[in-house]
């Protein structure tokens, strides 16, 4: 993650704690489109992660990050 400001990676993290605790709740996260699985987190007023969540592994893979600042 180089060049993201400190404090981005530290909400980045924070977020990222809690949608792994519940991927699918919508008051952290919502749907990018028809695949429920597919969503979008914004990281306050600074930008949203966009990510993927597989079930059957376990996992949540971000495959986008948007930072403006």
């Amino acid at each position: 993650m180089q060049g993201l400001p400190p404090e981005a990676l530290d909400l980045l993290v924070r977020l990222m704690v809690r949608v792994c605790e519940d991927p699918f709740d919508r008051v952290i996260s919502l749907p990018t489109g028809k695949d429920p699985h597919e969503r979008m987190a914004e990281l306050g007023e600074a930008g949203f992660v966009t990510f993927i969540v597989d079930e059957d592994a376990g996992l949540v893979r971000v495959y986008d990050l948007v930072w403006i600042g």
